[in-house]
């Protein structure tokens, strides 16, 4: 037996790991007893298609078992097949289908039973049952949980057709100042979690936000309860990572969204956050004014501080197209150098951990393939067993054949029930470890939204040095008329003159438009700089843990898995001392 790898077993609360009851209630041989036990907490029901908590409630409750009770040794316990006759193995396609849930599901967790990242497991208590090491938090998770879909009906625009959708029930309970101290509900539709991206990444330019769950075209999917459930789980993970963001979780934008009991398209302080935006019909209406002189071709402070593809100046979005960005970097200041080679080191960790995130659903997948395999033949074998006892009790209570035939069915019943214990070991190793390896997808996600963020810092100055180029035109401009109407013979030219005034004029405007561009640039770039030095630190930590995390894990299935073959082994003659030796080589 395997010795403690330096921290507790983290197998130790599984209710499976040894116990022979549990493959009765799944397996049974013999005729059953007038009055079969009741099904168990923590055990299989038999009913396939019952759910099954992992814990047994002794468990929940904080108690741990001793590793004897566990793996008690066979000797000491009646056979399974002394107790039931029939089988269910003729129900089932496979073992999969018996205990392993959708890969796709996700799964429950209990922050009750989840020490904090950075504490040892004795200074996180007593052992709680938890069947793998948890996931521990870095930071405090906020108080938001969704629940409570309701789908709606809707009238559609096309006669005759009706539509649906869902609204969740948003419960959140903030401890920032700004926020409720009692907590608020809300009630909000997917509709509305797209409008809170956009205008998030409107208003918070620079910053790196998280991306909001992506929308499904397929009318049908939508309808499932199985879709509905994972785009509530997604749309929670959008909610929570948002609260943790320094900035975002003190807008006003969420705490709209998140306390502002009307509907959001119809409250007044959603309404009063939006950004004035143009449409491309007002901009194609208002590019011939500004070509003509009748419109100000200089863009208001408010605009200059937009992101050109936000705002309805056609003209502005052409003139920045014929500015050029100078190559040399000899032209930029030294933060912005650095800011343009993070985008390039963010492009290559993008590429990297996209390769990392598939190699770690492969590897999700080929456990979770290993598990039902492993299953599959236990059940195998202990389908074997029954025929086997079948076999030998035809042939005579105490003839060769009967007695050869129960010895092959006892050494089928302890391979195959070891075999299901390892597959049950590896479920709850393929929902821990894809748990454990989750940094990599919410990093994996992250990465475009800081590219884009960095890209918001480049439009910014883009704007910037196209209002100068402008800027510097009319200056030219201005004196140009200057000098000629102070050479017209006769004296100053009158038309020359308002000309000039009215280049004046869009003078003062572009030099404003210039200050509040210069201003955006420099507010985008700080918070930039203030991002990558965040998300830097944030990986550190979130890969240390992942891969800390991960390791335990790992360690503890093997541990596990070994300490259930090797209970086999001994059982079949091996000694303790040449199992060890088998383990060594």
């Amino acid at each position: 037996m395997s010795e403690n790898k330096g921290f507790d077993d983290p197998l130790s609360g599984l209710a499976f790991a040894g116990q022979d009851e549990d493959l009765d209630e799944e397996i049974p041989f013999d005729d059953p007893p007038q009055n079969p036990p009741q099904t168990q907490a923590g055990f299989l029901d038999s009913d396939p298609t019952s759910k099954q908590p992992l814990l047994h409630d002794s468990q929940q409750q904080g108690t741990s078992q001793s590793q004897n009770d566990i793996y008690p040794s066979q000797s000491s316990k009646q056979h399974p097949s002394d107790q039931y006759a029939t089988t269910r193995l003729d129900t089932l396609a496979s073992y999969g289908q018996l205990v392993t849930p959708p890969h796709d599901t996700p799964q429950p967790s209990h922050p009750e039973i989840q020490p904090q990242r950075g504490m040892d497991a004795s200074e996180a208590g007593p052992s709680t049952g938890a069947a793998f090491p948890q996931v521990a938090e870095s930071r405090r998770q906020p108080n938001i949980t969704i629940t409570d879909p309701i789908k709606h009906s809707e009238k559609s625009m096309m006669p005759g057709v009706s539509g649906s959708y869902v609204t969740y029930a948003v419960n959140s309970r903030m401890t920032l100042p700004k926020f409720s101290t009692r907590g608020a509900s809300v009630r909000r539709r997917f509709r509305d979690f797209v409008a809170l991206a956009e205008l998030l990444k409107v208003m918070h330019r620079g910053y790196f936000i998280p991306p909001r769950p992506e929308k499904n075209p397929v009318e049908g999917q939508r309808a499932t309860d199985d879709f509905v459930e994972l785009r509530r789980h997604a749309l929670e993970k959008y909610l929570i990572q948002l609260a943790l963001h320094p900035a975002i979780a003190q807008s006003d934008e969420l705490l709209v969204f998140l306390e502002a009991e009307a509907p959001l398209g119809s409250n007044l302080q959603w309404q009063q956050l939006q950004p004035m935006h143009g449409s491309i019909l007002e901009g194609v209406s208002r590019l011939p004014k500004q070509l003509f002189g009748q419109d100000p071709a200089a863009p208001s402070p408010t605009e200059a501080a937009t992101n050109t593809k936000h705002t309805s100046d056609l003209l502005r979005r052409f003139k920045e197209l014929t500015v050029k960005e100078p190559k040399d970097p000899a032209g930029l200041d030294q933060p912005e150098i650095d800011l343009r080679n993070e985008k390039l080191m963010v492009d290559e960790f993008l590429e990297k951990v996209a390769a990392a995130s598939r190699k770690a659903e492969k590897l999700v997948s080929k456990f979770e393939q290993m598990g039902a395999v492993t299953g599959d033949l236990g059940l195998s074998t202990l389908a074997l067993a029954k025929f086997e006892d079948t076999d030998g009790s035809s042939c005579g209570t105490y003839t060769d054949s009967a007695m050869a035939s129960k010895n092959i069915s006892a050494d089928a019943k302890r391979v195959g029930s070891a075999a299901v214990r390892v597959s049950r070991l590896s479920r709850t190793a393929t929902s821990s470890v894809t748990e454990a390896l989750s940094p990599l997808h919410d990093n994996l996600a992250l990465a475009p939204a800081a590219i884009k963020a960095l890209k918001e810092r480049e439009a910014a100055l883009l704007t910037l040095h196209a209002i100068e180029a402008d800027l510097e035109k009319r200056r030219h401009a201005v004196a140009l008329l200057d000098s000629e109407a102070q050479k017209t013979p006769g004296g100053v030219d009158k038309a020359k003159g308002r000309k000039a005034d009215n280049l004046r004029n869009e003078v003062a405007g572009l030099e404003a438009a210039v200050q509040a561009a210069s201003q955006e640039y420099d507010r985008v770039k700080s918070r930039n700089t203030q991002e990558v030095s965040r998300w830097k630190e944030s990986r550190v930590q979130d890969f240390n843990g992942m891969l800390d995390h991960f390791a335990r894990i790992m360690a503890a299935y093997e541990d596990r898995r070994l300490s259930v073959w090797l209970e086999v082994a001994e059982q079949f003659g091996v000694t303790k001392a040449a199992a060890a030796r088998l383990t060594s080589t």
